[in-house]
C-alpha cells in the first residue's frame, strides 16, 4: 500500500512512522509539502492520502483538487484528512471537499490509524475491481448529494452540502419503497416535528424537512466525533463514562419535559460533535408519555416491539404500557456497556434476549468499576418503581 502524507510536521510524519512501522510492514509511507497547485499526476502516485487540514481549513481547496483528480483520472485513491481540533463544521467542510473519512491529529493512536487506512485501502481495491455501486444520487432541491454514508431497512443516510452555502448536512431519506405506507410516513413526519420542537444542546439540531412529495427527508447537522457504539469499542474510563451520562441524561431530561419518551435509546443512536459533546438522535419510535394521548403522535400499539432488544426495558419487552422510566433502564444498559465494555446481557435471538431483561438477575460490573453497581443495579431493576423515577434524579445522583 503505498500511503501519501501531504502537509505534515516532521513530528507527525515521525509519529505515524512509527506507528505505521511494526502493524503494517508493506506499507510505504511518503511526506511531501502541498504543492503550490496540484497536478493531476499526483492522484496517480498514491493509493490513500492522508491531508493534514490546518484550523482555518487551509489545503481544502487543495483536497478537493486531489480529490477530482482522482476520480477524473479512474485512480480512486481514497483521501483521509487528519484534522487538528476535530470540529463538526470542519470535519464536514472536509468530507464536502473530497475527504473519505477525517481523523484528529491529537490522541491518534496506532490501532485506529491501521483500522482506517485497511478500510481506505479495501475501498480503493473495490472501486478499481469495479465492485461499487453504480446506483445514482437523489435529487433534492437545494441540496447536493455526495455520497451514501449510512442505510437501514427504513431509511438511507447521504452526506450532502447545502448548495447557497456548501455547508456539511446529513440527509436522512425514507426508503422509495415506503415512500407510498401512510403509517411510516406519519411516523416519519413525527420524528422531524419532535426534533423541530425539541431545542437542546444535547439534541440533534436539524435545519430541514419535508414529509411529503416521493422523497421525503430530514436534513441534520453532520456529526464529526462518530457515535458513542465506535468509543464503547476503543474502551473508555469510568469518569469518561459518568461524564457521557450526565450529558445523555440532560438530553432525555428535554425529550421527558417535552412529555415524549424516546424508546429507543442505544450508543448508535447518541453521536459526538466533537471529543465531548454528544447529541442523541433518531427519534422514529418517540410516544407520548401520557397514554390517553390520542393525537397523530400515537402510532404504535401496545405490543409492537419495534426497538432494538438489547437496551430494551422489561416492559418494552413483554409489549406492555411503559413510561419514561424505560429510558432510564436503556440509560442502565448503555452505562453498563460503557463501564464493563460489554452489554450486561447476550443471547443467540430476540425473544431469549427479551427473557434476560424480565428475569435475569442484574450482572455485576468488573471490581475496577465495582463502585457504580448500586447506579447500574437502581437503573436495571425490573421493576420501574425501583428506578430512579426521573432523568433529573438520576443526574444529581451521578454528577461529577
Amino acid at each position: 500500500m503505498q500511503v501519501l502524507l501531504l502537509g505534515a510536521t516532521e513530528g507527525l510524519r515521525y509519529r505515524l512512522t512509527e506507528m505505521l512501522g511494526a502493524s503494517m510492514p508493506d506499507m510505504s509511507l511518503v511526506s511531501i509539502k502541498y504543492p503550490v497547485d496540484m497536478p493531476d499526476e499526483l492522484g496517480r502516485t498514491g493509493d490513500v492520502f492522508l491531508c493534514c487540514v490546518g484550523r482555518n481549513g487551509e489545503h481544502l481547496p487543495s483536497i478537493r483538487q486531489l480529490s477530482s483528480s482522482t476520480h477524473a483520472n479512474g485512480h480512486d485513491a481514497q483521501i483521509i484528512a487528519l484534522l487538528e481540533d476535530l470540529e463538526s463544521d470542519l470535519a464536514g467542510r472536509a468530507l464536502v471537499a473530497g475527504a473519505e473519512r477525517v481523523l484528529p491529529i491529537p490522541g491518534l493512536s496506532p490501532e485506529r490509524v491501521v483500522e482506517t487506512l485497511k478500510f481506505a485501502y479495501a475501498g480503493k481495491l473495490r472501486a478499481a475491481s469495479g465492485h461499487t455501486t453504480s446506483e445514482s444520487l437523489p435529487i433534492i432541491p437545494g441540496y447536493r448529494m455526495l455520497r451514501l454514508i449510512g442505510e437501514g431497512g427504513m431509511s438511507k443516510v447521504y452526506l450532502a452540502k447545502r448548495e447557497d452555502d456548501d455547508s456539511p448536512m446529513v440527509m436522512k431519506l425514507v426508503d422509495m419503497t415506503l415512500a407510498e405506507d401512510e403509517t411510516f410516513i406519519k411516523r416519519f413526519a413525527r420524528e422531524c416535528k419532535v426534533l423541530a420542537r425539541i431545542r437542546h444542546e444535547n439534541v440533534v439540531r436539524i435545519h430541514d424537512f419535508s414529509a411529503e412529495g416521493e422523497s421525503p427527508y430530514l436534513a441534520m447537522e453532520y456529526f464529526a466525533g462518530g457515535d458513542l457504539k465506535g468509543r464503547i469499542r476503543e474502551g473508555m474510563p469510568a469518569v469518561t463514562a459518568i461524564k457521557i451520562m450526565m450529558q445523555l441524561t440532560k438530553a432525555i431530561d428535554a425529550v421527558h419535559a417535552a412529555g415524549l419518551v424516546h424508546r429507543d435509546l442505544k450508543p448508535h443512536n447518541i453521536m459526538f460533535r466533537d471529543k465531548d459533546r454528544l447529541a442523541l438522535v433518531d427519534f422514529g419510535l418517540v410516544k407520548p408519555i401520557d397514554p390517553s394521548a390520542t393525537s397523530q403522535m400515537q402510532l404504535t400499539q401496545d405490543g409492537m416491539i419495534l426497538a432494538t432488544p438489547a437496551y430494551m426495558s422489561p416492559e418494552q419487552c413483554k409489549g406492555i404500557p411503559h413510561d419514561a422510566r424505560g429510558d432510564l433502564y436503556s440509560c442502565g444498559v448503555i452505562l453498563y456497556e460503557m463501564l464493563a465494555g460489554k452489554l450486561p446481557f447476550g443471547a443467540d435471538n430476540p425473544a431469549a434476549l427479551a427473557f434476560l431483561h424480565v428475569s435475569a438477575p442484574i450482572p455485576k460490573l468488573p471490581a475496577k468499576v465495582s463502585g457504580f453497581q448500586n447506579v447500574v443495579d437502581k437503573l436495571l431493576a425490573k421493576d420501574p418503581d425501583d428506578r430512579f423515577q426521573s432523568a433529573r434524579e438520576l443526574f444529581a445522583h451521578i454528577a461529577i
